[in-house]
């Protein structure tokens, strides 16, 4: 067979492998990647012949390759649910932990597009054999990789942890995600969310729950462009943000309006919201950089500790600066368990190495303060607010504490002279102008400010 014969027979090959490209597996890899950019890894992999024979299986199952999203490099697997139902097999496993090592070389995202009924039974031990490798390979990645994944499907047993391992996680509405099957868990503990998007949305594995595989590709593609650098914008890097000032004096204000006023185009990208949301993790861009934003909106609690710790050490492996904002009265903590998991938020604050500024928007008492990021736990800088608190205890707890005798001594309603104390310790002891005496806070700040100086402070810690 000369050259010429030889070229024709791969193309004949390769055709009948990507069929009529019909399939959802190569339509989502479609839809991610910029036109013409996919090069495609592997197409040519087949199993090794077992006492049962060799299963035909068009690219072993699964679709692995690399090419460019918004002109970025990225790498992607997509489990190809037509052929065999995606069952993850030795070879399979293979190709994705190829696939997941190049990426990791190239220190590119690597996109999991999760959609198979679970390991291929006739391989045995060897099909469960690949599973172990697909998850060793991706968790001795962490740190190194951008891990994103999305369920379109169904993703079963050991696979259900990548989107858990993932740093970024979306699902379609109507597909599965689950470690034990759903009739096994409704049957013990009478659960009708088991396996379900909303309920992998509400314990924090998955970000978002998408109407449509485009919707989810778009979120996948979102998530990218905010975290590789390839954000453009012609918002003023001066632009003053007076607005604040009448969002922070409403009661219960969200802390999400802040976070997008001192943002590019005011867009942010939230991770995990249906879980912990008393703390408010988001992406957004200053100045077209990624930056991370842990915020308060409402009490501390060990959820949200793990939460924004999570979302830290994501973004110190990703050298994405922090910004951190401030509002909470502390914890609330009442078990051994929830105090231990509280101190994972100090740990990840200390350990991260990018640069850290930290705004005391309102409220910054107690444990609440030390463990938002404050110069004693890791802060590069820290502004705050005119308006803001910062004391070991509430004033309406603190003041009566330390002031109890002279309320009982007030002339005329003690209810006044209760009022009036509380407002004197909020004016002395928890004054920012106390802690800016002492060094704690470095600037307190007008509040039109705070985009201008996000900016140039992260800007005088590049090189942190």
């Amino acid at each position: 067979m000369d050259l010429k014969d030889r070229t024709e027979s791969i193309r004949s090959l390769r055709a009948s492998i990507e069929g009529t490209n019909e399939s959802a597996a190569r339509k989502r890899i479609s839809l991610l990647f910029d036109e013409g950019t996919f090069v495609e890894i592997g197409a040519f992999v087949k199993q090794r012949p077992t006492e049962l024979g060799v299963v035909d299986a068009a690219a072993e199952g699964v679709v692995t390759g690399y090419g460019a999203v918004n002109g970025v490099l990225v790498f992607a697997f997509s489990q190809d649910i037509s052929v065999l139902k995606g069952a993850v097999s030795e070879m399979n496993a293979e190709k994705i932990c190829n696939i997941a090592e190049m990426a990791r070389k190239a220190h590119a995202p690597l996109v999991c597009m999760l959609d198979s009924c679970g390991v291929r039974l006739h391989e045995g031990i060897d099909a469960l054999a690949g599973y172990g490798k697909i998850i060793a390979k991706l968790n001795s990645m962490a740190g190194e990789t951008v891990l994103v994944s999305a369920v379109f499907g169904t993703c079963a047993g050991a696979l259900s942890f990548i989107p858990a391992m993932a740093d970024y996680s979306v699902m379609t509405e109507n597909a599965e995600l689950f470690l034990s099957s759903p009739d096994v868990v409704k049957a013990r503990f009478g659960s009708d969310k088991a396996g379900t998007a909303q309920n992998a949305y509400e314990n924090g594995t998955v970000s978002a729950i998408c109407t449509s595989d485009t919707d989810a590709v778009d979120k996948i593609k979102e998530f990218i462009s905010f975290t590789c650098d390839v954000y453009v914008t012609e918002d003023d890097i001066n632009r003053l943000t007076p607005e604040i000032a009448d969002i922070i004096s409403k009661d219960g204000y969200d802390i999400r309006e802040v976070i997008s006023s001192v943002a590019d185009d005011g867009k942010s990208l939230e991770l995990n919201p249906g879980y912990a949301s008393n703390i408010v993790t988001s992406l957004i861009n200053i100045d077209c950089s990624p930056v991370g934003v842990v915020a308060n909106n409402g009490a501390l609690t060990s959820a949200a500790a793990e939460k924004a710790a999570g979302f830290i050490a994501f973004c110190d492996n990703c050298s994405i600066p922090v910004l951190t904002l401030v509002d909470t009265d502390g914890f609330e903590c009442d078990s051994k368990e929830n105090i231990l998991n509280s101190s994972l938020l100090v740990t990840a604050y200390m350990n991260a190495e990018v640069p850290k500024v930290t705004i005391i928007v309102g409220k910054a008492y107690g444990a609440g303060y030390i463990s938002m990021c404050s110069k004693q736990t890791g802060a590069d800088i820290v502004y705050a607010y005119p308006c803001a608190e910062i004391a070991a205890l509430p004033a309406e707890t603190g003041a009566v504490f330390m002031c109890a005798q002279e309320i009982i001594q007030t002339e005329g309603d003690p209810v006044d002279g209760r009022n009036a104390v509380i407002e004197k310790y909020r004016n002395t002891i928890a004054s920012p102008l106390e802690a800016a005496k002492r060094g704690h806070v470095d600037d307190i700040i007008d509040i039109e400010t705070t985009r201008q100086l996000i900016a140039s402070s992260f800007g005088m810690l590049a090189d942190k």
